[in-house]
């Protein structure tokens, strides 16, 4: 049993322990999580075109963040969807999201060697208090 990917139609072995963020990640495809699959930040959505019937209703915390978008397109988290059969996903929202992500205008990313901290010291002294 496979999971496919689309657009890269790339397919990957279904592991019902693991997340399809967590196989997405594994297999070198990028999904957009700022909560590492808490979830709490709904970065993570993707389509499932096939297979729905391979993949367990969301629960609370997944409804609670997507909201009426899985019903009206299918969309589900990535960090909470387990597959226990054959899945076809679409990430090209995600595809579109890694894209487009937007700079913040005026920060220079360094490299994480170029990075370092800089220790100032201030000297006190020690100032007699003033005889009446």
């Amino acid at each position: 049993m496979k999971i496919k990917f689309l657009p890269q139609n790339v397919e990957c072995d279904v592991d019902p322990s693991k997340s399809l963020l967590q196989i997405a990640t594994e297999n070198g495809l990028k999904i957009k999580s700022v909560c590492n699959g808490v979830p709490s930040c709904a970065e993570c959505r993707v389509k499932i075109v096939a297979g729905d019937n391979s993949i367990p209703e969301p629960g609370k915390a997944e409804l609670s963040l997507i909201g009426s978008s899985y019903y009206l397109d299918g969309r589900r988290l990535s960090c909470q969807v387990r597959c226990f059969g054959p899945v076809t996903v679409d990430l090209t929202e995600q595809v579109n999201k890694v894209d487009t992500q937007k700079k913040v205008r005026g920060f220079k990313q360094k490299d994480q060697k170029e990075l370092s901290a800089v220790q100032d010291t201030m000297i006190l002294n020690k100032v007699e208090p003033a005889k009446k």
